[in-house]
């Protein structure tokens, strides 16, 4: 079983919390401790901002449930209504991310004995204090994650594998004539690195600054996605195109398919080499650097696509045809969308790497 650093961060620093309370005899401890599993976050920064917030929440919580335990005493109805005070109160002052400490700041001071209520009421704002103190000096002194660091790498690899992918089911369905059967895989790796790197942008979202360009890397994520749906969605116009193949009222000849439409296979497997290449360009230009300048819709390809379906189409019709032209149609518009995609990104990396040039 994995245990993440975040796990080991919360148990030392609720450790710690417990044992400054135990020096300074600051009883409840289990005040400081709650503090910091509350604090306790998924980055240095994040954990800056809600320690500061949670500040605030704190010392707001203090003030009212002081005031209001003072003047008006104790008992289920008066905690209730200023909860209700303090939740109004944090999200007028924009604190509506730390209200839940606020929440348990109030009920522990209200909660405390009556013929005692201010000396405990100290102590346990003393203990929240501690918590969160513990909780921010531990995240950023203990191995801080850098999720910016990381996340470039986890989108390029994701790129790399999720469009490989793409291009091997475009691969299959142009030379799935010679298949007797073929089965879907479910690309369950794929989808788990999808989420995985998907829940490590979150975090790497509070990291980063408009230099690192995050726009380019939600780009990235969206074709990656983008690669695993058209994938599978031309593995299942694959499966289906075999089965048709191979069902007995097949109207194809025992000599395969006709000069007219291996064509048109030709034609797409140019269009292969052409998605591989770009998206190698693409490789190239994330790890070195490098620009490869701006680049344009190749029409003079789409035009020779559109030339040799024509040229099909003068020969064969019929419901067998009609549906081996909607899967031509269908795996096209997926190769098209690959394009304009990856050129998308080229030309926003081509930005990125280049200098601008000033007048």
């Amino acid at each position: 079983m994995y245990i993440g650093a975040r796990v080991l961060k919360t148990g030392l620093a609720v450790t710690l919390a417990l044992l400054i309370c135990q020096v300074l005899k600051i009883e409840p401890g289990v005040f400081a401790a709650i503090s910091v599993v509350v604090n306790m976050q998924s980055s240095v920064g994040k954990a800056l901002k809600n320690a500061w917030e949670q500040l605030g929440v704190h010392i707001l919580a203090v003030i009212v449930a002081v005031t209001v335990g003072y003047l008006l005493g104790t008992g289920p109805l008066v905690i209730g209504l200023t909860v209700i005070a303090v939740i109004v109160l944090c999200n007028r002052l924009g604190w509506s991310g730390a209200i839940s400490l606020g929440v348990v700041t109030i009920v522990f001071i209200l909660d405390s004995p009556p013929d005692q209520f201010l000396r405990h009421a100290a102590t346990r704002s003393l203990a929240v204090f501690i918590g969160l103190g513990v909780a921010l000096g531990v995240n950023r002194v203990l191995a801080p994650p850098r999720y910016k660091d990381k996340i470039s790498q986890e989108v390029i690899s994701l790129f790399q594998e999720t469009s490989s992918y793409f291009l091997e089911s475009l691969h299959t369905f142009i030379h799935s004539g010679n298949f007797n059967s073929f089965s879907k895989k479910e690309p369950r790796e794929l989808k788990i690195k999808l989420i995985e790197t998907e829940e490590l942008l979150e975090h790497a979202r509070e990291e980063m600054t408009p230099l690192d360009n995050p726009i380019f890397t939600e780009r990235m994520m969206e074709i990656s996605r983008g690669f695993v749906e058209r994938g599978q969605s031309i593995n299942e116009m694959t499966s289906s195109r075999v089965k048709r193949r191979q069902a007995p009222d097949s109207p194809i000849s025992s000599e395969g398919v006709s000069p007219e439409f291996q064509g048109v296979l030709d034609i797409l497997s140019v269009g292969e080499a052409n998605l591989d290449q770009l998206g190698r360009k693409l490789l190239i230009g994330l790890k070195d650097k490098h620009s490869f300048g701006e680049l344009e819709e190749d029409r003079e390809y789409w035009e020779q696509f559109d030339a040799v379906i024509d040229e099909w189409q003068k020969k064969f019709s019929g419901v067998f045809y009609l549906r081996a032209l909607m899967e031509v149609a269908v795996v096209a518009t997926e190769m098209r969308w690959a394009g304009r995609r990856m050129r998308t990104l080229h030309n926003l990396l081509h930005k990125q790497n280049t200098p601008s040039k000033k007048e």
